[in-house]
């Protein structure tokens, strides 16, 4: 059994619970979030002059989007487990702006990369609840957010000045990526409805991109040791019995 299979297993066995257990244990719920994203370690030093790979760009770090269906089980007093299982959309972008005479005509480049990478996201993180009054708390967690690439779209190959074969369709992403996230909230109970409203913090732990699987051209090697980091919002809205 190989560590892919192994951690798939760890977090679907979460949901395979018995169901008379569930019924007694489980809040359900529904989230969305809003968050900037940062890439980071993007080399700036290195630089081939092919497929944009210059010093002249500037990094605009965009805002990523999630939607999830959530799922806490009390473990003892106020300790709590959380997981789940969403969908999240990282988006970056890099615009190139300089004079390409690489091919022996000078050739003024204003181009932009775009990027935009669709995650399933399973997390799993271990909660602790103060209680302010009856119908309020503070929320805080950590833990891991497992997340696995399901679709990507980015328009590298329209915007490059090269004629070259083999870009288009390549695996350029990691499809796995483990992603510590701490997040510290406050909620308040309506009724048999919770509402929550976090802060969160979280970074992946290793590269956005896939070296292993990539043939390295261009821009995409300065990219080939970045990784992302991100801070936003969480609204959560869960039901009790």
């Amino acid at each position: 059994m190989n560590k892919f299979t192994a951690i798939l297993i760890a977090l679907f066995s979460v949901f395979l619970i018995p169901k008379g257990f569930a019924q007694k244990k489980f809040t359900y719920g529904v989230g969305v979030d809003i968050f900037q994203t940062k890439l980071n370690n993007v080399d700036r030093e290195n630089f081939s002059g092919r497929g944009h790979s210059v010093p002249y760009f500037t990094q605009n770090d965009r805002l990523g989007f999630g939607a999830r269906f959530l799922a806490q089980i009390p473990i003892y007093k106020n300790l709590s487990l959380e997981t789940g299982l969403g969908i999240t959309n990282f988006n970056s972008q890099f615009h190139f702006n300089y004079v390409d005479t690489f091919v022996g005509v000078i050739i003024p480049i204003d181009r932009k990369l775009n990027i935009s990478l669709y995650y399933l996201n399973l997390p799993l993180k271990i909660a602790y609840i103060f209680p302010l009054s009856s119908s309020s708390s503070i929320h805080a967690s950590i833990g891991i957010n497992s997340k696995f690439l399901i679709a990507h779209n980015d328009n590298y190959e329209k915007i490059i000045v090269e004629l070259i074969g083999g870009q288009s369709g390549i695996q350029r992403y990691s499809r796995f990526v483990f992603s510590p996230q701490f997040n510290i909230g406050f909620s308040t109970k309506l009724g048999k409805q919770i509402i929550r409203l976090d802060l969160m913090t979280g970074f992946d732990i290793g590269k956005f991109t896939d070296e292993k699987k990539s043939w390295w051209f261009g821009f995409y090697q300065n990219l080939s040791t970045a990784h992302y980091s991100y801070y936003g919002l969480s609204l959560k809205y869960f039901i009790t019995k």
